[in-house]
């Protein structure tokens, strides 16, 4: 069989065992010259992830490695095979993700195209394989035929909540399937237990000295509060994610939460001890890092207006904006151009700012807060999740999602309950499946 698959929940070490399993092709089947690695995942966050495991001297593959997401990876074939699709009168868009897989998707099931890709990359490695779909699956059942497939996956942390996932349905018929059950990642028995009920469908248990525990907060102060004790309590232990259920200015209460402990101190009515303020700082997505941008530079509001580029050149370096700079000094200097429009220094800002979240270096930090799917397939010591009175999507899909934002601790978590009437205490907690 082509395909192998490691299937099991986080921290049972899937990472690692396609790691060893790539090892071991390449030393029965090594690479020629001209030949690479392909290895694959959904988001930026695992790709990094798995880009740093793979290259690691001892433990991983090499530098003949092309580690990227899986968009990326169509995009680029779409581009080499653009007189093909073209003639098969596909019409993929730049930027529309869904449109870009599937018209690779269709390149791929045609065989001289995957044997094409297959001469480059006879070993392909995919992670976090159940976040595929559509165009995606239709892009892996393509080369699967022709490459040595090795697959990581668990339909617990698809969080789109289907109840079959395409991937591995697929995955499953064509080729081996491996099953890992024992957690790696953690050793903290509240943790490991919780995941459990979350995965199981069965009332939450809460023991802040287990390493895991729920916790009411009936306003936004309360739960702020919170937050700064237990950074007073872990910060020694290394970085802390705040991992809120919904995106920033979204929910009130998690906002809130943040801006609470970024600046206000909390102070024990017995002791007189104090905790806080800490600073906590959103992990910023691509569309809030662009508007950031776009305001430092100052564009004029009509699109079509024309703006000098030494000009604009000038003005990005004195805001530190040397990506920027170094853009519109191309379009100078090398396409001969003196003036672009307000529109094409937008989408030149998107794509460096894309290019400078995904693959700039990561910089060290001890607070941040940021997204459950921003913190997919990610590790930290300590985990604070914000969690909102209401979140619209069924009990299912909550459970797959504090699972997903739980098993992110190596050590602890919390989860802060918006619950100013204790409804979600009085009962059995994230219990059920409907």
């Amino acid at each position: 069989m082509s395909l192998l698959m490691f299937e099991g929940p986080a921290g049972t070490g899937k990472t690692t065992r396609l790691l060893a399993a790539a090892r071991h092709y390449l030393e029965r089947d090594p690479l020629n010259t001209e030949q690479r690695v392909l290895a694959l995942t959904k988001y930026h966050g695992s790709r990094r992830r798995m880009d740093l495991k793979l290259r690691e001297r001892n433990e991983g593959v090499g530098n003949a490695l092309d580690c990227v997401t899986i968009d990326s990876f169509a995009w680029n074939l779409i581009w080499r095979w653009r007189s093909l699709v073209d003639h098969l009168g596909l019409k993929p868009v730049e930027g529309d993700f869904p449109s870009i897989t599937s018209a690779a998707g269709v390149l791929l099931q045609r065989p001289n195209v995957a044997k094409w890709v297959a001469r480059r990359f006879p070993l392909v490695v995919v992670d976090e394989m159940q976040d595929c779909k559509g165009g995606e699956v239709a892009l892996l059942r393509g080369i699967e035929p022709h490459v040595r497939l090795l697959c990581g996956a668990d339909a617990f942390q698809d969080l789109s909540g289907d109840a079959d996932n395409e991937a591995i349905a697929w995955a499953s018929t064509v080729g081996e399937v491996v099953a890992l059950d024992e957690v790696h990642r953690t050793n903290t028995s509240g943790l490991l237990a919780a995941a459990h009920a979350l995965r199981d469908g069965s009332a939450v248990d809460s023991n802040a000295k287990s390493g895991f525990e729920v916790v009411s907060a009936a306003v936004a102060d309360q739960g702020g509060a919170v937050v700064c004790w237990r950074v007073r309590s872990w910060d020694r232990h290394g970085p802390i994610a705040v991992i809120s259920a919904t995106a920033r200015g979204t929910s009130p209460f998690c906002d809130q939460v943040i801006d609470w402990a970024s600046t206000k101190e909390s102070t024990s009515k017995k002791s007189g001890t104090t905790a806080g303020p800490y600073p906590v700082g959103w992990e910023s997505g691509d569309d809030e890092a662009q508007r950031t941008v776009l305001e430092l530079l100052g564009l004029p509001g009509d699109p079509t207006a024309r703006i000098c580029c030494a000009d604009l050149a000038t003005h990005a370096e004195g805001q530190g904006l040397h990506d920027v700079r170094d853009w519109l000094r191309r379009q100078q200097f090398v396409r001969g151009v003196a003036a672009v429009s307000t529109s094409e220094v937008v989408t030149a800002v998107g794509h460096l700012v894309h290019r400078r979240r995904a693959f700039g270096p990561n910089r060290p930090w001890r607070r941040r807060a940021m997204t459950i799917h921003q913190a997919k397939n990610r590790e930290f010591e300590s985990v604070i999740v914000l969690w909102p009175l209401k979140l619209a999507s069924n009990l299912e899909r909550q459970r797959r999602l504090l699972y997903n934002a739980v098993t992110r601790a190596r050590g602890r978590a919390v989860v802060i309950v918006q619950d100013p009437k204790r409804v979600m205490m009085a009962g059995p907690l994230f219990a059920g499946c409907t």
